[in-house]
């Protein structure tokens, strides 16, 4: 996943692979990119040098990708490729069926590619007009997203275990219906709609894959949270879930699962751990996720449509408010 210190080494690659104008500041361009709403950059590395970027995003239910870029001396190695495939199980995890691309004219080589990755060419136009009016905001949640990382382990003492019968297990290639009772149980409250959204056949795709461990918490035999650690972006790991069903809160469980995950994503020795929190969220995630040894490194606005009006939230929940 990009980074801002990756900036000025992801503007050069632009440069050097063409895809940017001989004038323009390359470093600045890959930041915008990165900071597009709906988006997330993704870069190769080799030898801890960046040699491969690809962007991807969407727009309801349709994804793209753009900001395809190999180094010269990468080409050849599939690097290309596992970019692609690496943006299409990014947007397939966000629910996104169907990606789609326009390339110009004299785009043989890649609209070459993309066939042999499996990409159909459809007939027809592309036309396209801005009326210039947006739109309306009456159905729609203001969501401010705040971006984590942590890059070493944090040195700090283990937190006791809290009081209780408590049982610490994975759930190896969970049933659609258990997981779901987790996520829409510990999730209602805070709107997570992202796998409310998913039908079975792509959600089980996700949770039965090795790379993503989901470690459920008992308390008394009782289900009382989860934690989801996804290494699907390696060499990071993204702490994708965490949460506690409503009458497990305040009482000292949340840290204590939420510092066992992180030591235990940590004996992986990746690059870096990433999460994210937002204003829908508890609101002491923020901190909790600070003393934990987060630290942020971006933050973006949203306006997302209201998951009540779609039926994927009850009508009485209320939201938090930014």
């Amino acid at each position: 996943m990009f980074r801002s210190a990756d900036a000025g080494a992801v503007g050069k690659l632009w440069q050097e692979a063409g895809l940017l104008a001989a004038n323009a500041d390359g470093a600045a361009e890959a930041t915008q990119a990165a900071q597009r709403e709906h988006s997330a950059m993704f870069v190769a590395t080799a030898e801890n040098e960046i040699v491969g970027t690809c962007a991807a995003g969407h727009a309801r239910s349709v994804g793209w990708f753009d900001s395809l870029g190999v180094a010269a001396d990468a080409r050849g190695t599939g690097c290309g490729r596992k970019l692609i495939e690496h943006a299409e199980g990014w947007l397939r995890g966000r629910g996104i069926s169907e990606i789609a691309l326009r390339l110009p004219d004299d785009s043989n080589n890649g609209r070459d590619f993309l066939v042999h990755l499996g990409y159909g060419i459809e007939p027809g136009l592309i036309m396209t007009k801005h009326l210039g009016v947006e739109p309306a905001d009456d159905d729609r949640i203001k969501v401010v997203i705040t971006y984590l990382e942590m890059t070493q382990p944090p040195t700090r003492p283990g937190l006791p275990i809290p009081p209780g019968k408590i049982a610490l297990l994975r759930a190896e290639n969970p049933s659609i219906g258990f997981y779901r009772f987790l996520y829409n149980t510990i999730g209602e409250p805070w709107f997570w709609i992202d796998r409310r959204r998913l039908d079975d056949a792509v959600l089980e795709e996700i949770i039965t894959d090795s790379r993503v461990e989901i470690y459920v918490l008992y308390v008394g035999g009782t289900p009382a949270g989860y934690v989801e650690l996804d290494r699907r972006p390696a060499p990071d790991i993204n702490v994708a879930y965490f949460g506690l069903m409503p009458q497990f809160i305040g009482r000292g469980f949340g840290p204590y699962l939420l510092h066992w995950a992180l030591d235990a994503a940590w004996q992986y020795q990746p690059r870096r751990l990433t999460t994210d929190t937002c204003t829908l969220d508890h609101p002491k995630a923020y901190a909790l996720y600070q003393r934990a040894g987060f630290a942020p490194y971006r933050q973006e606005t949203k306006m997302i449509d209201d998951p009540r009006h779609a039926g994927l939230i009850p009508a009485h929940r209320q939201p938090r408010r930014p």
